[in-house]
C-alpha cells in the first residue's frame, strides 16, 4: 500500500475515536463522496492496516518523523509538578503554561511511531487526580514564522509594568513567568508578581496575576 495522505490520516483518526463512524459521516468530515470513502477503507482492510475494525498502525505507512501537540487541562494544584516532569521528557520540544481552558500545551520533537506510543503512554501514566482532560493530534504541517525584530537598546520605548500597570522607560526588569516574558519597572514588582504567580499555580488564586481587574497594592 502506498504512503497515507492527509485524508487517510483524517479517516483513521476518526475511526480510532469511534470505529462505528458511518461512511456518510466520514464523507462529510473529509469532503469526499461515500464511494470514495468506502474505496479507501477497503484498501486499508486489504493491506492489513485495519483488521476487523481494529486499527493497527504500520510504521512504514503513517507519517514517520511527525511531531505531536498535546493540550492538557491540569488541576492548578498539580500544574507546576506536571510541567516540571514533562519539561524533562526527552521528546518535549516546546511547552507553554496558559490561562486558558487547557493550561498546559506540549509540542514534541519529530518522533518515530514507537516513540509516539512511548510519549502517549507517559501522558497516560500521569496521576489521574491531576489530569482533567487531554487532547492530542499529529502535526501535519509546521510553518516557521519570521521573528519580530525589536531594537536592542530602545531609548524612548515606553513599557507597562506587568504588576503595577505603571508606564515607564529606561531600565527594565524581565523574567519568563507563566509561559511568557513579563516586564517590570522594579525588582519589588517582579518579586510580588512571582509570589502571586506561585499562588495561582498552587490554586490559591483563581485569576493569573495582572488580570485581577483591580489595582494592586
Amino acid at each position: 500500500m502506498q504512503k497515507l495522505d492527509k485524508i487517510d490520516l483524517r479517516i483513521l483518526e476518526t475511526l480510532l475515536e469511534d470505529s462505528r463512524t458511518t461512511y456518510a459521516d466520514l464523507a462529510r468530515a473529509t469532503n469526499l463522496t461515500i464511494p470514495s470513502v468506502k474505496t479507501r477503507i477497503e484498501k486499508y482492510i486489504d493491506s492489513g492496516l485495519i483488521d476487523k475494525f481494529t486499527i493497527n498502525l504500520d510504521e512504514n505507512m503513517i507519517m514517520e518523523g511527525a511531531s505531536m501537540t498535546f493540550l492538557l487541562k491540569i488541576k492548578p494544584t498539580h500544574l507546576n509538578k506536571i510541567a516540571e516532569e514533562m519539561y524533562e521528557n526527552k521528546y518535549t520540544a516546546n511547552m507553554t503554561i496558559t490561562s486558558g481552558h487547557y493550561n498546559l500545551i506540549l509540542v514534541t520533537h519529530n518522533m518515530r511511531d514507537k516513540d509516539k506510543i512511548e510519549f502517549i503512554n507517559k501522558i497516560n501514566s500521569l496521576p489521574e487526580e491531576a489530569i482533567m482532560e487531554v487532547i492530542s493530534s499529529i502535526n501535519l504541517d509546521v510553518f516557521q514564522c519570521k521573528p519580530i525584530e525589536l531594537p536592542s537598546a530602545p531609548v524612548n520605548l515606553v513599557i507597562r509594568c506587568d504588576y503595577c500597570g505603571r508606564k515607564f522607560s529606561g531600565e527594565v526588569f524581565s523574567k519568563a513567568i507563566l509561559g511568557r516574558k513579563r516586564y517590570f519597572c522594579c525588582p519589588v514588582c517582579q518579586e510580588k508578581y512571582e509570589e502571586r504567580a506561585e499562588k495561582y499555580i498552587k490554586g490559591e488564586l483563581f485569576t493569573p496575576p495582572g488580570e485581577e481587574g483591580k489595582e494592586k497594592t
